[in-house]
């Protein structure tokens, strides 16, 4: 029984070992991915939050308030505005994700005594930077508000029990746009849906070619129809389903488990069918390149598996090393969950997503031209032998 077991253990080794697939999977793999994630994560946290604000006290005060937040690692300070319509609508556009609100008479009110208040605008879209903002943002207004008023009891010299027991002299507000309940179900679900529909996308097309290849029917369906033919007969069926897929994950999300949502779902409808295609496109150029069903989604989940991480949808890309940064936007989860974002949870329209529709047609067109090289190399393979069958029939 012993040597039975040993030979069968032996055996196996041996074949995993002789699969250069296998020992791809099961060693590279999972270092290449621990990789990739120690690097997503190397900044450690948010940083450098695009921030804009309205000034309009003008006091030493107040300029102490935009220093303090400058200098503070997560936040970046990049404009000021003249108005609170302006500072929305940078926030809105995505130009900002912070905008900080100091009010007329602060310096003076406090002066006299008197609360008051800084309010902070937050792009709530992403909880991330919600997160961070509301506790960076708070801790720095306490910590300048703190830093006042013990100069007033020191200029008062009340010290003492006193000056233990001060009142705050700022008092901190914010305003969260989009999420301000900090719903992850709001927040994460959409994200997790257009990734579950882009990796069933993947497997289906995967295997659209190699299914042949395998039957050994590839060669006969090569040399009888045109790129195009093989293009529309491959890819439409998918489409067809993805988008079906696309209407009954997003209806079940919406309506189901009632989720708030802004926009128009047309416009989701046109992203979805947009990145379904484009995946379609790069699955059916894998498809065409492997030579089997296995390796085709092997390749394929190589490309799915890391991509909602990837995709800037959670860790913000502006928290990305570039080169990952660059990956993630070689992906078109990237783009998909953006539009998703935009047009769900922001409620914008084609305006906000016409640049991600752009990127995604971008790369439908590359994949069918990288398919359509694998198209004439297959074919040429495919005519060879019944030319050269043909030549030595003639002789």
């Amino acid at each position: 029984m012993n040597s039975k077991l040993s030979q069968l253990f032996l055996n196996e080794w041996r074949s995993i070992f002789a699969n250069r697939t296998i020992v791809l999977v099961m060693l590279i793999v999972p270092l290449l991915y621990t990789t990739l994630f120690g690097f997503l994560y190397s900044e450690r946290r948010v940083m450098e939050l695009p921030t804009v604000v309205l000034d309009a006290d003008q006091s030493e005060l107040s300029r102490e308030l935009i220093r303090a937040f400058d200098q503070d690692q997560t936040f970046a300070v990049s404009d000021m505005v003249n108005s609170e319509a302006e500072l929305n609508r940078r926030i809105d556009a995505g130009e900002d994700y912070v905008g900080i609100i100091i009010p007329a008479g602060l310096s003076d009110k406090l002066k006299r005594g008197q609360q008051t208040e800084v309010l902070t605008i937050i792009d709530g879209s992403n909880l991330m930077i919600s997160n961070t903002a509301v506790r960076a943002a708070s801790t720095i207004v306490k910590t300048v508000s703190a830093s006042v008023t013990l100069k007033q009891l020191e200029a008062k010299g009340e010290w003492g029990e006193q000056g233990k027991s001060f009142l705050t002299g700022i008092d901190y507000r914010y305003r969260v746009l989009y999420n301000p309940t900090f719903s992850y179900l709001s927040f994460m679900v959409f994200g997790l849906g257009g990734t579950v529909l882009q990796q069933v996308v993947f497997l289906g097309i995967a295997i659209a070619v190699t299914r042949e290849k395998e039957a050994g029917t590839w060669q006969q369906t090569i040399r009888e129809h045109s790129f195009g033919q093989l293009l529309a007969g491959k890819m439409l069926p998918y489409l067809i389903l993805s988008t079906f897929s696309l209407l009954i994950t997003y209806t079940l999300l919406l309506k189901g488990f009632q989720i708030p949502f802004y926009g128009n779902p047309l416009w989701l409808i046109l992203a979805g069918i947009v990145f379904n295609a484009a995946v379609l496109a790069l699955g059916l150029a894998i498809s065409f390149f492997s030579p089997n069903q296995l390796q085709a989604t092997q390749v394929a989940m190589l490309i799915a598996v890391p991509s909602f991480m990837l995709s800037g949808y959670t860790w913000p890309t502006m928290s990305m090393t570039p080169v990952i940064a660059g990956i993630s936007k070689s992906l078109p989860l990237t783009y998909f969950l953006h539009a998703v974002r935009e047009i769900l949870t922001k409620g914008h329209g084609f305006d906000y997503i016409r640049q991600d529709l752009l990127v995604l047609c971008l790369m439908a067109m590359i994949g069918i031209f990288s398919a359509f090289l694998a198209y004439l190399w297959n074919r040429k393979r495919a005519i060879e032998p019944v030319e050269n069958l043909s030549t030595m029939q003639n002789l």
